[in-house]
């Protein structure tokens, strides 16, 4: 189901906050979605936003980074249209290719990187997407499996093996 809404940015502490309206919450909440896609559109400006749905204080939001305020050209208090459906693939981010090919090519990391708690598979997927370049991906990529397999699973402080 694609859910469409218009919303205020908001200011939530360091962060923005994209509001979901109470409706939609409800009915996100009913289907137990905690993961989406969101493309967010603001005057001609479009971003796709991989998210999870965050309950605080009886408010529901997705996060909107500093750096997707600036992509998008926005502040708070800004109106955005919001089209977002449940992120039903597998890791529930955005799968590079050369992640992809890396863990495929490689069945000791590959079973280690399946071993991750979900949320630290997407801080590697998201570590890996972040890079622009494809030959930049694969390294990366090659040198995370590298810290895996030493025992490092903590991507916020993976060594340079390679």
């Amino acid at each position: 189901m694609i859910y469409n809404f218009d919303t205020t940015l908001s200011l939530n502490g360091w962060t923005g906050a994209l509001l979901i309206p109470e409706d939609i919450a409800a009915q996100l909440a009913l289907n137990n979605i905690k993961r989406v896609v969101a493309t967010a559109t603001a005057a001609e400006n479009k971003l796709t936003l991989y998210a999870g749905v965050i309950k605080q204080k009886g408010v529901v939001y997705l996060m909107f980074s500093k750096a997707n305020q600036k992509k998008l050209e926005v502040t708070a208090g800004d109106i955005l249209s919001i089209s977002m459906h449940e992120d039903s693939s597998r890791y529930q981010a955005p799968m590079t290719e050369e992640l992809e090919a890396v863990l495929l090519s490689d069945y000791e990391a590959y079973e280690l990187f399946g071993k991750l708690q979900p949320g630290k598979q997407r801080n590697i997927i998201f570590m890996v997407y972040g890079i622009k370049d494809s030959q930049k991906r694969i390294d990366l990529s090659l040198n995370i499996m590298e810290n895996l397999k030493v025992g490092n699973k903590n991507p916020f402080k993976f060594e340079k093996l390679l």
